[in-house]
């Protein structure tokens, strides 16, 4: 999966576009095929002079792909499901020149046109081709009624996946389905040898499509023919239906993902709407991503990204003008942001900043920092407070409530300071201990790492660029600073900034996101379940120490001090649901005035039930587009009215 830093507005770059070509031409031609049987040939006798027979007959056998599963929502809700579609299907060994005849004038087709349809040699000799899919209700029932006069022409129907309005929300965890390549089909038989995977085959190629391939594709019906050496069919030496495939459970809460998604869609319009200042012009708020988790087990109920694509392109083939507006636009449709998109985390990163402060002893829960001034000079370089305006004299709940940087520069210096007893990774150590600096497993392909800068990490960039200005070859002091507060070369996904929050709210236990809840049969049977998995535990805190910063983000939204407080005060969710959070603004490289908005919310503070994040980008400070984006999904999370996603103007 290619991969691009976010923030960075330019096109996709060639190799993007070569990548995603390959794909989208495998998934039209894919299309075409998805109820191509493969033939196998198995045994052919040598030709009788007395003429064909059953003893000299070969067999010939015919695969013929089953139904695919369908994605269901946690409530049973379907997202992506089947329905029969009407279809008019002729038999190349039966079919007369009379009836090919009276189909084109039924059809009001060119008999060229019937004939070159029946000859299509993406289909074997012995399975129905299609000539019409949907038909109109009085074309199927004149062949019907009228078989004597259409001998091999078929009316029948076919099971066809389609996405569902729910679905649409949810594109790229849907996926989309394509043609196999000759490097999946050569892995998927060897994985799954009982399936008889064939060329020409509709598998997964993203999504959950891919990541649950061997449940969804059911098992294809077998027809065992007799032919002659002519390979005319002498009769069926044997039949096995196909086994429809697993219908696949996901956490995900269907009319959640609605919220998540259309909330962003909203971000999105009123940052548009807003000057960026700086002579910039407006906001571009070209994506944005949002999502929900629950921290007592990981599952995640809302994986929304912008813009998405519709997956049923790819399923019915994709037209050259959806083609066209899917790769040459800049903000990458293709791109699943939640778990694809690395970002600067800006002040969100403080969770990992603050817990390594308290646990290593550079800071404790009522030590005082003087940031009357607004900033800090280090090393002879000037370090300010966004806006330059200090905080006065805090401690650490009041630091995350303000969004102090000088607070968390001077952690990140002492900490570096301390790293003859400590070592000189604490922090990144920490930062670790929550998930950050590797894919989380969330179980979807394709999910990007981020990145935790190191020493080591920059002794290798300079030896990888080594005119690179910024590749200094040595960490200095300021790499330290400025990694505490979520600027420097940090970056995050969404999915990996909610999971660390839902750690820390749980009391330290990071599970591994889960997005599969279980597999059932077409009957409803159960066939799997998906337990949550704990993939570590974060730094250790005492109880004071995460009680300081469990009370630095009520005051977030619950102090006229804190960073989104104006969002949050006098709505339901202010008074009622204790919602604690974090604003983060994170600059974004060569665009000045264009700021990643990003806010972490969790609710009850104590007790917690939910997670939800949102990164928007290029749309301002953190209080400005994100937390909107946020406070709207905790209203459908606690049944309160939705409100609108408004532009919050920053305060100081």
């Amino acid at each position: 999966m290619v991969k691009a830093r976010r923030g960075d507005p330019s096109p996709p770059s060639a190799q993007f576009r070569l990548t995603v070509l390959m794909v989208l031409a495998g998934c039209l031609f894919g299309a075409l095929v998805v109820r191509l049987a493969v033939l196998d040939l198995v045994h052919s006798a040598p030709a009788s002079s007395a003429g064909p027979s059953v003893a000299s007959a070969g067999l010939v056998t015919v695969y013929t792909p089953a139904p695919r599963g369908e994605i269901l929502d946690r409530s049973g809700q379907p997202l992506v499901a089947n329905r029969q579609v009407p279809v008019l299907e002729v038999e190349r060994n039966v079919v007369t020149p009379a009836a090919e005849s009276r189909l084109a004038v039924l059809l009001g087709m060119s008999l060229a046109g019937v004939r070159s349809a029946v000859a299509n040699p993406q289909y074997g000799p012995l399975v129905p081709v299609p000539v019409l899919t949907d038909p109109t209700a009085s074309e199927m029932l004149y062949v019907e009624e009228h078989r004597s006069q259409f001998p091999g022409v078929l009316a029948t129907t076919i099971s066809e996946p389609y996405v569902t309005p729910l679905g649409r929300y949810a594109g790229d965890v849907i996926g989309y389905v394509g043609q196999v390549d000759s490097a999946e089909l050569a892995s998927l038989r060897k994985a799954y040898p009982s399936a008889h995977y064939q060329a020409g085959d509709v598998v997964g190629q993203s999504g959950i499509e891919a990541e649950m391939q061997p449940y969804l594709a059911g098992r294809p019906g077998v027809t065992v023919y007799e032919v002659d050496p002519q390979g005319q069919v002498l009769g069926v030496a044997s039949r096995t239906p196909p086994v429809p495939g697993d219908n696949v459970v996901l956490t995900l809460d269907g009319k959640l993902q609605q919220v998540a998604d259309t909330s962003i869609l909203q971000g999105q319009a009123v940052a548009r709407s807003q000057p960026a200042g700086n002579g910039v012009g407006h906001y571009k708020s070209p994506g944005g991503s949002a999502v929900v988790e629950n921290p007592s087990n990981g599952q995640v109920l809302a994986l929304a990204t912008e813009p998405t694509f519709n997956p049923e392109w790819f399923d019915r083939g994709i037209t050259t003008a959806e083609y066209r507006s899917l790769i040459d636009n800049p903000a990458l449709p293709l791109e699943d942001r939640a778990i694809q998109g690395q970002y600067a985390p800006g002040s969100t990163f403080k969770v990992a900043s603050a817990t390594a402060g308290l646990h290593y002893g550079v800071i404790t829960p009522t030590s005082l920092f003087n940031d009357t001034k607004g900033y800090i000079v280090v090393a002879g370089h000037v370090f300010h407070d966004a806006g330059g305006i200090g905080a006065g004299i805090i401690n650490v709940s009041q630091a995350l409530t303000a969004s102090s940087d000088n607070y968390f520069n001077t952690v990140g210096l002492n900490l570096w300071y301390k790293r003859a007893k400590i070592g000189p990774t604490a922090l990144q150590k920490v930062a670790a201990s929550y998930g950050f600096g590797k894919p989380t497993g969330i179980d979807l392909p394709g999910e990007a790492a981020g990145l935790v800068p190191t020493p080591a990490q920059q002794v290798a960039l300079k030896r990888a660029e080594p005119h690179n200005p910024n590749a200094l070859g040595y960490w200095v002091v300021g790499d330290s600073m400025e990694m505490a507060i979520g600027q420097f070369q940090d970056e995050v996904t969404p999915i990996q900034l909610a999971n660390a929050y839902s750690t820390f709210s749980n009391g330290g236990t990071r599970y591994v996101p889960q997005l599969v809840l279980q597999v059932r049969a077409p009957d409803g049977k159960v066939v799997r379940r998906f337990s949550p998995r704990v993939a570590g535990h974060a730094a250790s805190l005492t109880p004071a120490e995460r009680d300081a910063m469990i009370q630095g983000y009520l005051g977030v939204t619950h102090n006229p001090a804190g960073t989104a407080y104006p969002v949050y005060i006098g709505t339901a969710l202010d008074t009622r649901f204790h919602i604690a959070g974090k604003t983060g603004t994170a600059q974004v490289a060569n665009h000045p005035g264009q700021d990643t908005s990003v806010f972490v919310g969790f609710a009850p503070a104590y007790g917690t039930r939910y997670v939800v994040d949102s990164f928007m980008e290029e749309s301002g400070y953190g209080e400005s587009v994100a937390a909107p984006v946020v406070r709207r999904i905790f209203d459908q999370l606690f049944h309160q009215k939705l409100q609108p996603v408004g532009f919050q103007q920053p305060t100081p």
